[in-house]
Protein backbone atom coordinates (compact mmCIF):
# COMPACT_ATOMS: atom_id res chain seq x y z
CA UNK A 1 0.00 0.00 0.00
CA UNK A 2 0.95 3.46 -0.73
CA UNK A 3 2.14 6.26 2.17
CA UNK A 4 -1.00 8.49 0.49
CA UNK A 5 -3.33 5.46 0.82
CA UNK A 6 -2.63 4.26 4.35
CA UNK A 7 -3.16 7.65 6.18
CA UNK A 8 -5.82 9.91 5.95
CA UNK A 9 -5.68 12.84 3.96
CA UNK A 10 -3.88 16.08 5.33
CA UNK A 11 -8.24 17.76 5.01
CA UNK A 12 -9.33 14.51 6.34
CA UNK A 13 -7.49 14.72 9.91
CA UNK A 14 -7.80 18.69 9.89
CA UNK A 15 -8.79 19.29 13.93
CA UNK A 16 -8.66 15.58 14.92
CA UNK A 17 -8.45 15.00 18.13
CA UNK A 18 -7.63 12.45 20.13
CA UNK A 19 -9.53 9.02 20.56
CA UNK A 20 -10.05 5.57 22.07
CA UNK A 21 -10.94 3.06 19.47
CA UNK A 22 -10.94 0.01 21.51
CA UNK A 23 -12.34 -0.34 25.41
CA UNK A 24 -12.87 -3.56 27.00
CA UNK A 25 -13.32 -5.67 29.85
CA UNK A 26 -10.53 -8.45 30.31
CA UNK A 27 -9.78 -11.74 32.77
CA UNK A 28 -6.14 -10.89 32.36
CA UNK A 29 -4.73 -8.49 30.18
CA UNK A 30 -1.17 -7.06 29.53
CA UNK A 31 0.63 -4.43 27.35
CA UNK A 32 3.34 -5.60 25.50
CA UNK A 33 5.64 -3.78 22.79
CA UNK A 34 4.75 -2.43 19.74
CA UNK A 35 1.60 -0.90 20.44
CA UNK A 36 0.03 -4.49 21.66
CA UNK A 37 -2.47 -5.80 24.05
CA UNK A 38 -2.36 -9.37 25.34
CA UNK A 39 -5.90 -9.97 26.26
CA UNK A 40 -7.02 -13.16 27.60
CA UNK A 41 -10.83 -13.61 28.79
CA UNK A 42 -11.47 -10.29 26.82
CA UNK A 43 -14.38 -8.69 25.28
CA UNK A 44 -16.99 -10.23 28.64
CA UNK A 45 -19.98 -8.11 28.89
CA UNK A 46 -21.87 -10.03 31.74
CA UNK A 47 -20.73 -10.49 35.43
CA UNK A 48 -22.53 -13.07 37.66
CA UNK A 49 -23.44 -13.28 41.31
CA UNK A 50 -25.30 -15.20 43.94
CA UNK A 51 -25.26 -12.98 46.16
CA UNK A 52 -25.38 -9.30 46.85
CA UNK A 53 -23.44 -7.06 47.57
CA UNK A 54 -19.82 -8.98 46.07
CA UNK A 55 -16.58 -7.78 45.38
CA UNK A 56 -15.02 -8.25 42.53
CA UNK A 57 -11.51 -9.05 43.23
CA UNK A 58 -9.89 -7.50 39.75
CA UNK A 59 -11.60 -5.98 36.51
CA UNK A 60 -9.17 -5.87 33.99
CA UNK A 61 -9.74 -3.11 31.28
CA UNK A 62 -7.87 -2.54 27.89
CA UNK A 63 -7.88 0.69 26.14
CA UNK A 64 -6.52 1.09 22.59
CA UNK A 65 -5.89 5.12 22.50
CA UNK A 66 -5.01 6.78 19.01
CA UNK A 67 -3.59 10.66 18.97
CA UNK A 68 -3.46 12.14 15.51
CA UNK A 69 -0.41 13.63 14.52
CA UNK A 70 -1.05 16.87 15.28
CA UNK A 71 -2.06 16.20 18.42
CA UNK A 72 1.53 14.66 19.28
CA UNK A 73 4.33 16.50 21.22
CA UNK A 74 1.86 17.88 24.22
CA UNK A 75 0.27 16.30 27.47
CA UNK A 76 -3.04 14.79 27.37
CA UNK A 77 -4.80 13.82 30.81
CA UNK A 78 -7.26 10.91 30.58
CA UNK A 79 -9.55 9.10 33.58
CA UNK A 80 -11.44 6.18 33.26
CA UNK A 81 -14.38 5.32 35.42
CA UNK A 82 -17.03 3.13 36.66
CA UNK A 83 -20.46 4.07 36.80
CA UNK A 84 -24.04 2.39 37.88
CA UNK A 85 -27.02 2.96 36.17
CA UNK A 86 -27.33 6.94 37.68
CA UNK A 87 -24.44 7.80 36.56
CA UNK A 88 -22.43 7.55 40.09
CA UNK A 89 -19.22 5.97 40.45
CA UNK A 90 -18.72 2.33 41.77
CA UNK A 91 -14.28 2.85 42.39
CA UNK A 92 -13.14 2.41 45.85
CA UNK A 93 -12.27 5.70 47.40
CA UNK A 94 -9.44 5.70 47.85
CA UNK A 95 -7.97 5.97 45.04
CA UNK A 96 -11.05 6.83 43.44
CA UNK A 97 -11.18 7.70 39.67
CA UNK A 98 -8.06 6.53 37.48
CA UNK A 99 -6.71 9.58 36.12
CA UNK A 100 -2.90 9.80 34.30
CA UNK A 101 -1.10 11.90 31.93
CA UNK A 102 0.34 10.81 28.62
CA UNK A 103 2.80 13.14 26.95
CA UNK A 104 2.67 11.41 23.08
CA UNK A 105 5.98 12.00 21.06
CA UNK A 106 6.60 11.23 17.61
CA UNK A 107 9.51 7.99 17.16
CA UNK A 108 10.87 8.31 14.10
CA UNK A 109 9.79 5.62 12.30
CA UNK A 110 6.39 7.27 12.39
CA UNK A 111 5.67 8.95 9.39
CA UNK A 112 4.50 12.42 9.26
CA UNK A 113 0.73 12.35 9.32
CA UNK A 114 0.31 9.28 10.91
CA UNK A 115 -1.80 8.43 14.11
CA UNK A 116 -0.25 7.50 17.47
CA UNK A 117 -1.26 4.47 19.05
CA UNK A 118 -1.35 4.13 23.02
CA UNK A 119 -2.27 0.72 24.59
CA UNK A 120 -3.15 0.84 27.92
CA UNK A 121 -3.91 -2.15 30.47
CA UNK A 122 -5.28 -1.11 33.84
CA UNK A 123 -6.74 -3.16 36.87
CA UNK A 124 -9.30 -2.33 39.20
CA UNK A 125 -9.34 -4.25 42.21
CA UNK A 126 -12.20 -4.43 44.78
CA UNK A 127 -15.11 -3.16 42.74
CA UNK A 128 -18.00 -3.32 44.74
CA UNK A 129 -21.71 -4.21 43.59
CA UNK A 130 -24.43 -3.42 45.02
CA UNK A 131 -27.22 -4.97 42.91
CA UNK A 132 -27.92 -6.19 40.01
CA UNK A 133 -28.10 -3.67 36.70
CA UNK A 134 -26.26 -1.93 34.31
CA UNK A 135 -22.92 -0.57 34.55
CA UNK A 136 -20.39 1.04 32.36
CA UNK A 137 -16.32 1.93 32.51
CA UNK A 138 -15.99 4.92 30.68
CA UNK A 139 -12.96 7.29 29.11
CA UNK A 140 -12.10 10.33 28.94
CA UNK A 141 -9.18 12.14 27.45
CA UNK A 142 -8.52 15.66 27.70
CA UNK A 143 -12.16 15.80 29.57
CA UNK A 144 -14.00 14.46 26.76
CA UNK A 145 -15.38 10.84 27.14
CA UNK A 146 -13.87 8.71 24.52
CA UNK A 147 -14.63 5.72 25.18
CA UNK A 148 -17.95 2.94 27.12
CA UNK A 149 -18.08 -0.50 27.79
CA UNK A 150 -21.12 -1.09 29.18
CA UNK A 151 -21.66 -4.46 31.10
CA UNK A 152 -24.46 -6.15 33.09
CA UNK A 153 -24.30 -7.52 36.80
CA UNK A 154 -26.65 -10.56 37.59
CA UNK A 155 -28.09 -12.65 39.88
CA UNK A 156 -26.85 -16.19 39.10
CA UNK A 157 -29.63 -18.93 39.14
CA UNK A 158 -26.83 -21.85 38.99
CA UNK A 159 -22.51 -21.68 38.26
CA UNK A 160 -21.93 -20.36 35.03
CA UNK A 161 -19.86 -22.71 32.86
CA UNK A 162 -16.99 -20.35 31.96
CA UNK A 163 -16.95 -18.02 35.10
CA UNK A 164 -15.94 -18.56 38.36
CA UNK A 165 -18.71 -16.87 41.19
CA UNK A 166 -17.75 -14.57 44.03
Amino acid sequence: MRDDQRRASDEERQGATADADRLFGAGRRGRGGRGKHYIHGGGWDTLFSRTFPFVHATLGVAIRLRVPWSETGRPATFTLDVLDADGHTILPDPPGTIHGTLDVGRPSHLFEGDDQVIPLALSINNLRFTGPGLYVVICHLDGEAMARAPFRVMQAQGTPPSQPQD
